[in-house]
């Protein structure tokens, strides 16, 4: 019927323009959102991301704990030393007797006491500036754009796969030729993150995704 009318206003020499289509429109949102939630059973992109970096040891946790140490290690003493002893020491103790003589009576009694030292030495140089703690920061700066690099793959393998799939859902495949390539490629972008995940993706993807 469009087309007849198309037609109609072509002879009749009628410019016809065709409605915009919004992609807000409620309608549009709806079909899309009904879509897309046919994938809402497989793994999100932040699990992915975090399986990823926790595979390849990335993982944003540890650096805090690595600048701790740097710090606390040059807090400790440099240098520890002991010392024990046995040391004697005689005291006298005078005391009059009861005795009916009166006689002062001189009680000598020896005394062993344990001597223990201890002397703890630091390096304040190395509080003020520690090379512990320029090595980690650059550590972690080389880890830290690792990660960086890592997410960017992860993403776009996670969404070129998912592009895939909505495509197919829309326009599902008429000939086995294209339906063998699409899936061939899903099957790609599936062992690619699977690659970087150590096999965790295809663990959570339902069978036949």
């Amino acid at each position: 019927m469009i087309r007849k009318f198309l037609q109609a206003a072509s002879v009749m020499g009628l410019m016809v323009v065709a409605a915009p289509v919004h992609a807000d429109d409620p309608q549009i949102k709806a079909e899309a959102q009904r879509i897309l939630a046919q994938f809402d059973n497989e793994p999100k992109i932040v699990q992915v991301q975090q399986a990823a970096s926790s595979y390849a040891r990335v993982n944003p946790d540890s650096y805090d704990s690595w600048m701790t140490s740097a710090r606390l290690a040059n807090l400790l003493p440099k240098r520890l030393y002991g010392h024990m002893r046995n040391t004697n020491t005689d005291s006298k103790d005078l005391r009059t007797t009861t005795a009916s003589s009166g006689s002062v009576s001189d009680l000598t009694s020896n005394d062993d006491q344990l001597q223990l030292e201890v002397r703890l030495e630091w390096d304040l140089t190395k509080v003020v500036f520690n090379r512990d703690g320029i090595a980690a920061a650059r550590q972690i700066e080389r880890i830290v754009n690792q990660r960086e690099d890592l997410l960017t793959t992860v993403n776009k393998l996670y969404f070129a796969r998912r592009q895939l799939q909505v495509e197919i859902a829309l326009d599902p495949p008429t000939s086995v030729d294209r339906a063998v390539k699409t899936q061939l490629r899903i099957q790609g972008l599936t062992a690619d993150l699977d690659a970087l995940t150590g096999g965790w993706f295809s663990k959570h993807v339902p069978k036949g995704s």
